[in-house]
């Protein structure tokens, strides 16, 4: 099944026309740290359990779920050094790829995960080892790049 993406720059667009981008006041880094132990956490905890599913399982539906988080919470640290507080998912990714070329984050694979993770949560659907396969590596990719960054950062 093809998923549909939205444009990048009308989805930022959209964001800030409706109010859902707006600025902080402070830097607030022992929230990022704690984003960034949570996430490192639970990546970690995704990654032993995960040994033990055997390929016919549906729990890679979980699996895929708990990476989705993990992504998500590192994105929202890394733009807490940008002082902004974005009111949901997709306004995240849109800021992040549009402000920040520099990480070549994928949008398509950002969206992509965002809308399956809807999906599984709002629609009940499950996935399968294949299909969590596809987008094991695209993943990694992404939460190794941005924990990088937030590391950098906060030196």
């Amino acid at each position: 099944m093809k998923i549909d993406i939205d444009n990048l720059e009308k989805t930022y667009d959209k964001c800030i026309v409706n109010g859902l981008v707006r600025e902080k006041a402070t830097l607030d880094a022992e929230l990022i740290k704690s984003l960034r132990k949570m996430a490192k956490a639970g990546l970690n905890f995704i990654k032993k359990e995960s040994k033990s599913i055997k390929k016919n399982s549906l729990e890679w539906t979980f699996v895929f779920r708990d990476y989705y988080e993990v992504l998500r919470s590192l994105i929202e640290a890394f733009l807490l050094f940008d002082r902004v507080n974005i009111e949901n998912h997709q306004c995240n990714n849109a800021y992040l790829c549009l402000k920040h070329p520099e990480l070549e984050l994928n949008w398509e694979f950002l969206e992509t995960v965002r809308l399956k993770r809807n999906a599984i949560n709002y629609r009940g659907q499950f996935l399968d080892y294949n299909d969590w396969s596809k987008m094991k590596l695209e993943f990694e990719l992404h939460i190794n790049k941005l924990m990088q960054e937030i590391d950098r950062k906060l030196k």
